[in-house]
């Protein structure tokens, strides 16, 4: 192999390299947004779900009540 030809293919490894990291960074990148939408998404759903543990204790004794004031009216 003559000297050229393998600093022409040590140009194109390195080119292939610096190419893959590139890549790498913006996958990981991007995956770092995705992690960010779903910790959010998580935040929002324990919210949600805390409040409908609430709305739910609260109505069942808002049905206790109309039940004891129904039986009042009987």
């Amino acid at each position: 192999m003559s000297e050229n030809t393998e600093n022409h293919t040590i140009h194109l490894l390195r080119e292939m390299r610096d190419e893959m990291r590139a890549f790498r960074s913006e996958v990981s990148g991007r995956f770092d947004g995705v992690d960010e939408r779903l910790n959010e998404t998580n935040t929002r759903i324990d919210g949600l779900t805390h409040m409908m543990t609430l709305l739910a204790a609260h109505s069942g004794t808002l049905e206790d009540r109309v039940s004891a004031l129904e039986e009042g009216e009987a």
